[in-house]
């Protein structure tokens, strides 16, 4: 058996209609000259210039809902504490996904880009072995914080063997199916455990009137497109593989397997019955956060770390309202839930505007000093008076909708890297932040790994955009009925001849270079 590994501020700024403006939004970080800030003392970054703050330009996605304002409070206290002037442009992340290939194959980067999601997509490893960015590898060792990232997910997002940018910590596997709770009460159900009773439950939000408003106005799950996949997507919950696996040797994509085909006829079901919105292959992600926020769609695929704010985003509308959770639900192989990368994204340096080692050493220990105490509170709590108090030694948060706008979304989700449970102030935790930890606990005992997440196929690197959208279209003709079971076949023998078939055997032959386990 072979070694498989675990697997988005001078002011803010959204003008991003053109890719040309895109491109001049993301030129920050320059003196009045033109040209890039100097660099202090390469003491790890620790040392400010003796000009003034250091300059720091990024390029960001953002899945919040409102952007924050200029010199905004948060926004003063990481570059009072970090002894910055930050220019950050934060792009809705559906929007940033399709621009980010754009910027980096252009070459005109800040200093600072988030990847979109993982870091193994075919245009980034070509920007990489093109050696657009910094390999970080043999400077994390100098920085205190960053050096407490879990191994893991330092694994899990290399490319070729090496790091290429400082990844966004979290927990290994968060996905679930966010549910209204006091829709279920009102029903008088009990939670989910079985696919059966999941399904029973999206038939009893759509047709037995559960926010008991005597209308037909309600349904069960909202669904969308995302970057190429489908949301959510319930192959695994059948049994398919997490994206791929390997079986005598050989890589069998997902959406190869009877068991990806019974997830598709589940989502297919629900379409018929509508259980799931009729507008998924079209609808944008507010409309498909906004159904569930205001009491349309009763389930909604989300995250664990969302379920507090969807949690204040559904109560600004129904102070009653009451959420929860479920993931590892059973299936006809047991409980299974997708294991991740232990990160969201990462933060890269891109060597045309970095274009020195002490200033690489500077921009690793900002982002060192972003773990510190202070601002770890930041990040976790937000500001004294304004989004939380402390008592008796421990902080209790007092608005989180406040929290979430100004603080969360586009800050510590955004740039906080490692893991700050042990060094933030203790705080008391709600009964949604406590079920939140519970389900990423329970899921960790029924994580499917995801074999070729840190493997590189040629094939994949080149056509992979192609090869998956060739399955997309299916999935969604599919569960539309445009084509029959028969048609998915034939979809999946043209993305195997396309590329499939050969970007399984690159996988396979870079697997068993693999150490033996």
């Amino acid at each position: 058996m072979r070694k498989s590994s675990f697997n988005m501020l001078a002011s803010t700024s959204l003008t991003l209609v053109m890719t040309a403006s895109l491109l001049a939004a993301c030129g920050g970080g320059t003196n009045e000259s033109g040209g890039t800030t100097p660099a202090p003392a390469a003491d790890g970054g620790k040392a400010a210039s003796s000009s003034g703050p250091l300059q720091i330009a990024m390029m960001l996605d953002f899945s919040g809902k409102e952007q924050p304002k200029p010199d905004n409070p948060v926004l003063k206290e990481i570059e009072k504490y970090t002894n910055t002037k930050l220019n950050i442009t934060q792009i809705p992340s559906n929007d940033y996904c399709a621009k980010l290939p754009v910027v980096i194959a252009s070459g005109d980067m800040p200093e600072v880009v988030a990847s979109c999601g993982t870091p193994n997509q075919p245009y980034l490893i070509n920007a990489v072995q093109g050696g657009a960015f910094w390999d970080i590898t043999p400077y994390l060792k100098d920085y205190p914080n960053l050096s407490k990232m879990p191994q893991v997910s330092y694994d899990n997002i290399k490319i070729g063997g090496k790091i290429y940018g400082i990844p966004r910590y979290r927990p290994i596997s968060r996905y679930v199916f966010t549910y209204r709770q006091d829709w279920l009460n009102n029903l008088g159900m009990k939670p989910p455990t079985t696919v059966d009773e999941f399904y029973n439950m999206l038939k009893a939000f759509t047709t037995g009137d559960p926010d008991k408003n005597g209308k037909n106005d309600t349904y069960g799950v909202s669904s969308m497109i995302s970057n190429t996949s489908f949301s959510p997507d319930f192959g695994l919950m059948f049994g398919a593989p997490n994206n791929w696996a390997v079986k005598d040797g050989k890589f069998i994509k997902a959406e190869e397997t009877p068991e990806y085909l019974d997830g598709l006829k589940f989502a297919k079901k629900l379409y018929d019955e509508k259980l799931l919105n009729q507008d998924f292959a079209t609808v944008d992600r507010p409309k498909y956060e906004g159904e569930f926020e205001n009491g349309k769609a009763g389930v909604i695929n989300a995250t664990t770390n969302n379920m507090l704010a969807f949690e204040a985003r559904v109560q600004a509308h129904n102070k009653d309202a009451k959420i929860d959770g479920v993931s590892a639900l059973e299936g006809p192989k047991g409980k299974r839930t997708q294991a991740d990368r232990g990160s969201n994204g990462i933060l890269m340096f891109p060597k045309a505007k970095v274009k020195s080692e002490a200033q690489l050493k500077q921009l690793l220990g900002f982002f060192d000093k972003l773990s510190d105490k202070p601002m770890a509170d930041l990040f976790e709590w937000g500001i004294p008076g304004t989004h939380y108090e402390v008592k008796d030694g421990k902080a209790i948060r007092t608005n989180q909708q406040a929290y979430d706008n100004e603080v969360r979304f586009p800050y510590s989700l955004l740039l906080q890297t490692v893991p700050v449970a042990d060094i933030k102030t203790p705080g008391t935790v709600d009964p949604t932040t406590q079920r939140s930890l519970n389900i990423e606990a329970d899921n960790a005992k029924y994580a499917v790994i995801d074999p070729a997440m840190v493997l590189i196929s040629d094939t994949w690197n080149k056509q992979g955009q192609e090869l998956l959208q060739i399955l997309n279209d299916a999935k969604v003709k599919f569960v539309m009925g445009k084509i029959d079971e028969n048609g998915w076949n034939q979809a999946v023998a043209q993305y195997k001849k396309a590329g499939g078939d050969k970007a399984a055997q690159e996988l396979a032959a870079e697997y068993a270079k693999l150490p033996a386990k």
